[in-house]
């Protein structure tokens, strides 16, 4: 009897200490994992290097002055976790504005003249016509397209303060314009300024750039609500309006230019919303168009085709050589209604609970978006098809029931 309870406790202590075990490790790996928030001593600390940095003209930008001289850009909140972008909302002449980085100190980015011990920078090894020259071939490269721009037309589009004609950057200019283009959402904002579908962009300091505050919304991106409230909330003409801006979006990604641009990561926070429910991509950095989307595709060696997958953007395999294609098998609209459009994890799907009347026939046309029939395997079909032009109208006819 003695045996037996002995061997029981042994037995419940090792169940025990196990467990213990596991929940610690657990929670270690946690710590990990999880990235820490940012601080307000960090973000104090960006603003005070990159201002240290402007008053020693090491960095340039038409908002240096507003942030480190007249402070006329006004901190409110850090944004960011870890080692990823650097976001920091702030407020410039009453209006919220976002600031991103992709990196916090401007030595994290390659830089084209390094600084000496008195303070200033090392003599160039280039001539300026040398450095225009090389900045649009890197752009070029960066973008993956043939640029028509001249140089000097070039670097005055990606450049956030005027060029006056026979003028130069200085060194800490180039520096500054030369970290800004090494950031794809920088370049895609600047270059196609005024595009619709983007927000505006205001401006830069150094490596740091400001954008259009635009957030995606309790109707988009419902994270913060409870499960009831998120199939409760938001009344169906408002998610209605938000879906059609949507789809109007994306058919502008492969009408604006004459390359697609594709969107590797198309999730509701990556977009946000105006008040007048006009929908903008505000996350664009896994985007490219279809030359660089190719060489990315092509990975070096699959088994199926979700080897080959970048992100969002599926590829294909080829079973025989067992290597992957360098096409994309879905597109831009295939990725919303599957990630946003309909019901997914704990999302609960943007045109969720639609009216009775059209019901039936939105869940049959996000059914063939998601699964269009094809006669070949892997053709790529543009956004804008049949299901497309159907479900465009049918959200727009839904707007007139009441």
């Amino acid at each position: 009897m003695w045996r037996r309870l002995s061997l029981r406790r042994i037995c419940l202590g090792f169940i025990l200490i196990t467990a213990v075990a596991i929940l610690y490790a657990a929670f270690k790996a946690s710590s990990i994992i999880i990235p820490k928030a940012c601080t307000d001593d960090q973000t104090t600390r960006i603003f005070d290097n990159l201002c240290n940095l402007y008053q020693s003209q090491a960095v340039g930008g038409n908002l240096c002055e507003v942030i480190c001289t007249s402070k006329s850009i006004i901190y409110e909140d850090c944004l960011f976790k870890g080692k990823g972008k650097k976001v920091i909302a702030a407020t410039y002449n009453s209006k919220k504005i976002i600031l991103k980085s992709r990196n916090e100190r401007l030595e994290e980015f390659e830089l084209l003249f390094s600084a000496n011990d008195k303070g200033g920078f090392a003599p160039p090894e280039m001539d300026y016509d040398s450095f225009k020259s090389m900045f649009k071939s890197h752009m070029e490269a960066l973008m993956g397209i043939k640029l028509v721009d001249s140089e000097d037309v070039l670097l005055s589009k990606m450049w956030t303060s005027p060029i006056l004609q026979n003028d130069e950057l200085t060194p800490g200019e180039m520096n500054s314009v030369w970290t800004l283009v090494q950031q794809s959402e920088f370049n895609y904002l600047k270059y196609f300024h005024g595009a619709q579908f983007l927000p505006d962009i205001y401006g830069s300091c150094g490596h740091f750039y400001a954008v259009e505050y635009i957030p995606s919304g309790k109707i988009l991106d419902p994270s913060l609500l409870s499960l009831s409230e998120q199939w409760d909330s938001a009344p169906w003409p408002n998610r209605a309006k938000i879906g059609l801006s949507l789809m109007d979006l994306i058919a502008s990604t492969e009408t604006f230019y004459s390359e697609i641009l594709h969107l590797c990561d198309v999730k509701p926070d990556n977009f946000g919303v105006t008040e007048d429910f006009q929908v903008k991509a505000i996350d664009i950095d896994i985007s490219f168009f279809t030359p660089q989307m190719r060489d990315y595709l092509q990975q070096p060696d699959c088994t199926a085709d979700e080897d080959c997958d970048f992100f969002d953007c599926h590829g294909a395999c080829n079973k025989s050589t067992q290597k992957c294609l360098d096409v994309r098998t879905n597109n831009n609209f295939q990725s919303v209604c599957s990630d946003i459009f309909l019901h997914h994890h704990t999302y609960p799907g943007l045109l969720r609970n639609p009216p009775a009347e059209i019901a039936t026939e939105i869940t049959e046309l996000l059914d063939k978006c998601v699964n269009p029939s094809r006669e070949e395997k892997y053709i790529q079909t543009p956004s804008i098809t049949k299901t497309f032009q159907r479900l465009h109208s049918l959200l727009k006819e839904s707007l007139q029931i009441r």
